[in-house]
């Protein structure tokens, strides 16, 4: 993450075609960070408050709401990443992939991770606590902890190729979103977060009937309208659970959910806790 120099390293290591850094920074002041380099690079926050991030990866939109810890951006090769932000000190993971890194399908067969999906603010528990678990094991210069951690990154890059690998090309009818269009769907989502949103809407918005929106929409985000939406109002529910002392039913109202028993149940399918849970389990927790 190319940006301010006043960060430490924490963790490094490198496997063939694959690099791990862990970083400590201190974004007090405002920070810019630009990734465009022919690696997929997936970044996780770890750690710290960040008050303010604008967030951008060319043709997969922009995002403007600050992370939790875990929340994960995954930047395609090629791909150009723009991001500013400000908070306190942070600590990130970026885990580097060569799309010719490859996966063990079985049967002798290999295949490369050449393309795969871009993410904002995402969330994903095992890429979460496998890269950060990745860290801590490289911290440590034993056999037995160097042989888990070349396991771990075999699996990380299975994870990535079972789920985050670019569908098949859609049918020529189906078109997809362009890089314009996918800025717009995902702007007016967070900015609509606490109000009704419709497919109606969306698809007006990206200039195509609710079929083609579905589509397009899934190529380009890797799940539906519904499922992306839901996962952004949890994303700001945690934000909100770790960053302030409001009562949770006002959480739940104002990230879009019916009520404090609405939030708390897709809370709990989301995360296995409650939100009451979480806000007391990671305020006590540090990952480094």
């Amino acid at each position: 993450m190319a940006g301010t120099p006043a960060y430490t390293v924490l963790a490094q290591a490198q496997w063939p075609g694959v690099d791990l850094l862990v970083c400590r920074e201190d974004i007090r002041q405002r920070t810019l960070w630009s990734i465009e380099q022919p690696r997929h690079t997936v970044i996780v926050h770890l750690g710290g408050t960040m008050r303010e991030l604008d967030t951008e990866i060319d043709g997969a939109g922009s995002t403007h709401a600050p992370p939790s810890p875990g929340d994960i951006w995954l930047v395609p090769a090629e791909r150009r990443y723009a991001s500013q932000a400000r908070g306190q000190v942070i600590t990130y993971a970026e885990l580097r992939l060569s799309p010719l890194a490859d996966v063990d399908l079985g049967n002798e067969s290999r295949m490369p991770l050449d393309e795969l999906m871009p993410r904002l603010g995402h969330r994903d528990e095992f890429l979460h606590y496998s890269v950060a678990r990745l860290g801590r094991l490289s911290q440590n210069a034993d056999d037995l902890s160097l042989m888990m951690a070349e396991r771990l990154q075999l699996l990380l890059r299975q994870h990535l190729y079972d789920g985050y690998r670019l569908p098949v090309a859609p049918r020529p009818e189906a078109g997809s979103l362009s890089p314009q269009a996918a800025r717009r769907l995902c702007d007016h989502i967070e900015d609509c977060l606490d109000q009704r949103i419709t497919l109606a809407d969306l698809a007006a918005l990206a200039g195509m009937n609710v079929h083609q929106l579905l589509i397009a929409f899934r190529r380009n985000f890797g799940t539906t309208p519904a499922q992306y939406i839901l996962a952004q109002r949890l994303r700001r529910a945690r934000w909100h659970l770790l960053n302030g002392n409001a009562d949770i039913a006002d959480i739940a109202f104002d990230c879009g959910f019916a009520s404090h028993s609405h939030l708390s149940a897709a809370f709990k399918r989301d995360t296995g806790i409650t939100p009451r849970q979480f806000r007391d389990g990671l305020r006590m927790r540090a990952d480094y």
